[in-house]
């Protein structure tokens, strides 16, 4: 018995001590998998430092090729002949090339620039942790870079020195992005591209409405980067846009009409009226003084409206956030981000046109929706039995190479993708590219002529977006399927893509509160997020040119505005298709209004049918007869076709999404 006693002591024991060492593997577990995602975290945060400094270098030193010119110009304006001087440590670059140091070590960016003046080589070299030096002849240029990429580079100075045997010239150069020579007027010179800082958010074209969904009988309200606009015809048929605030008593404009008899917008508060520019050409109230009383105060500046360049490509309506006089001729040498392969095709190589100018407006920040677009390895899970398939044997079937980081200022990222977007077809190759501040496209090369999907994403606000989205076929396909594709309604195709986006919504929407409430600009998503495959390759690239030195965080946090949290919204709201398309689709409001006449009539159909049914059998009529047994079966088809009519309604307006099934 004591024996007994005493295994079972032991098995205790030894049971104790299993729990224990799987609660320590359990631990362990927990601190390797914490060690990888700080591992990924600091990778990703070195990548990100060794692009901004090989950038600033690249930037700093073309500030001083620029001042360096200046001097030379300034020494010419003072009758000295620089050519006698001999070369000069600049001209134009002819090679840069970044470069890792050997066993792929991140530590050591690398790069050199060569230079040629009056066919005399002289060169400079970079090391990101050492310096950066410019060498020639006569004179040199030098800087030392603190020892982890700090502020020394940005705040010290560049040293010019030049000894010639009648003249030594010496000159401080600040490292500015637009540094400048003493007693040289800085408007004297051109700055170039590269020493631009950051992306200029306001000064873009961004997409706000699709042209032929616009009703030009009336105003349109819209939003843009937090501020309200107004959208207007005026009467050469040119779509304009306003700020969207009477001069009167800031009154919306957007509520209220347009004057028939000379495409003005009337404000419905007090009726002033302006025309396309803003300026204000009607003040009763000022009329009823006298017609010269009216018109002073429709000459004030103080009457006018804040008007924005506007421009139509591709179908829809694109305005530039920026108002005043120089708005419009900066703008005016700009186009809109538009396909890559508009100028490749024709409307003779379309076969089929998909989704065909949709526009849905999402309750998700701006970044988060353009990374999930920018993201394909979520659709066969997210979309599964809509757009892609789990259970694919091309599921997890994505390889993404070519990740472009040699970047201009005014470019996005690039990269291919090795994919299957129907998952059902082998994998295909396809080109995507992000050009901001709003445009993804995918383009797939066919034998014949590439087709495209893109999509534009427009900033209302903080927490909500607009989403655009098209696509062109040129594959091979018999002319009748094409002639029938051609002849399908509009709003069958925005029911599809309602239904894809409806997949990812909630995920979305969920996914910006939680991390914009743990940090509003998430500019610790190298933390927050654990990207562990070859797919995530997209999701980096997309953070690192918005948390870079490009797109400085987003335009809000450029722009110095508070960031706000966004806060839940119900599901209901979440999926709403009436608020964020329907009610802006014309197709979509009157297919939906077709429905719902359709569901009012069969239910009097079978109302009538089942006084009729009753009548025939309260005469003794048999219920198999001819005339009862056609009012039972009209009843219950129009009973069965309303309904399928009710299940279509919710199509237009809201439908759960569960990912469970």
């Amino acid at each position: 018995m004591l024996q007994v006693d005493r295994l079972h002591s032991e098995k205790a024991c030894l049971q104790k001590e299993k729990s224990e060492l799987q609660r320590t593997v359990t631990e362990l577990g927990s601190s390797i998998d914490k060690m990888h995602r700080d591992k990924v975290a600091l990778e990703s945060q070195m990548e990100m430092e060794e692009e901004g400094v090989v950038n600033r270098l690249n930037r700093q030193l073309d500030a001083v090729m620029s001042n360096m010119q200046a001097l030379e110009s300034k020494l010419e304006a003072r009758g000295i002949n620089v050519k006698e001087l001999g070369p000069l440590p600049y001209d134009y670059p002819t090679e840069w090339v970044y470069g890792r140091s050997p066993r792929g070590s991140n530590s050591g960016l690398s790069g050199s620039r060569s230079y040629r003046r009056n066919s005399r080589p002289l060169s400079a070299s970079s090391t990101g942790s050492q310096g950066l030096s410019v060498s020639g002849d006569l004179g040199s240029l030098s800087a030392m870079d603190s020892s982890r990429f700090g502020n020394q580079l940005d705040q010290g100075h560049w040293q010019a020195e030049r000894n010639v045997p009648d003249v030594r010239l010496s000159s401080k150069i600040n490292l500015s992005p637009y540094a400048s020579i003493p007693e040289i007027n800085s408007s004297q010179r051109q700055v170039p591209q590269a020493e631009q800082e950051g992306f200029n958010w306001r000064a873009q074209w961004y997409p706000v409405a699709v042209v032929n969904d616009l009703d030009p009988s009336r105003p349109h309200a819209t939003k843009l980067l937090g501020d309200d606009y107004v959208l207007m015809r005026d009467a050469d048929k040119v779509w304009r846009c306003l700020e969207d605030k009477c001069s009167h008593r800031l009154a919306p404009l957007s509520q209220g009409r347009i004057e028939p008899s000379d495409s003005t917008l009337m404000c419905s508060y007090h009726g002033w009226r302006f025309n396309g520019e803003g300026h204000a050409v009607s003040i009763p109230q000022a009329h009823f003084q006298s017609p010269t009383a009216e018109q002073a105060s429709c000459n004030s500046n103080r009457s006018c409206v804040k008007s924005y360049p506007t421009q139509v490509q591709e179908g829809l309506l694109f305005i530039w956030p920026t108002s005043g006089p120089e708005s419009f001729v900066h703008s005016s040498a700009v186009s809109p981000a538009g396909s890559q392969i508009t100028d490749q095709i024709t409307s003779e190589d379309i076969t089929f046109q998909h989704t065909m100018h949709f526009q849905r407006d999402f309750p998700v920040p701006y970044d988060i929706v353009v990374e999930n677009i920018g993201d394909q390895s979520h659709v066969p899970f997210a979309h599964h039995g809509v757009a892609g398939s789990r259970t694919s044997d091309w599921a997890n079937h994505f390889k993404l190479s070519a990740v472009n980081r040699d970047l201009k200022q005014t470019d996005g990222y690039t990269y291919d993708l090795e994919w299957s977007p129907s998952g059902f077809k082998a994998p295909s190759l396809q080109h995507v590219s992000f050009t901001p501040p709003s445009l993804i496209e995918y383009v797939t090369p066919h034998e014949g002529k590439p087709s495209t999907v893109w999509f534009y994403i427009t900033p209302l606000d903080q927490h909500n977006c607009r989403v655009f989205s098209h696509s062109v076929g040129c594959d091979p396909i018999p002319k009748p399927i094409s002639w029938l594709l051609s002849k399908r309604p509009r709003w069958l195709d925005h029911l599809v893509l309602n239904e894809v986006f409806d997949g990812d919504m909630a995920y979305l929407h969920q996914t910006g509160v939680i991390t914009k409430n743990q940090d509003a600009s998430l500019d610790s998503w190298a933390r927050n997020y654990f990207l562990a495959s070859e797919a995530d390759r997209s999701v980096t690239a997309w953070r690192k040119w918005y948390h870079g030195a490009r797109g400085q965080g987003g335009p809000f946090k450029a722009e110095g505005t508070p960031l706000v949290p966004p806060t839940p919204l119900k599901r209901e709201d979440i999926l709403d298709r009436y608020a964020q398309h329907v009610k802006s689709c014309p197709s979509c409001s009157k297919a939906l209004k077709g429905v719902q006449t359709g569901q009012q009539a069969l239910q009097a159909a079978a109302a009538v049918l089942f006084l009729v049914l009753a009548a025939q059998l309260g005469q003794g009529t048999s219920p198999i007869s001819w005339p009862a047994a056609t009012a039972a079966s009209g009843t219950i088809a129009s009973l069965v076709l309303q309904r399928w009519l009710h299940g279509l309604e919710k199509k237009f307006t809201y439908e759960n999404y569960d990912h469970a099934k």
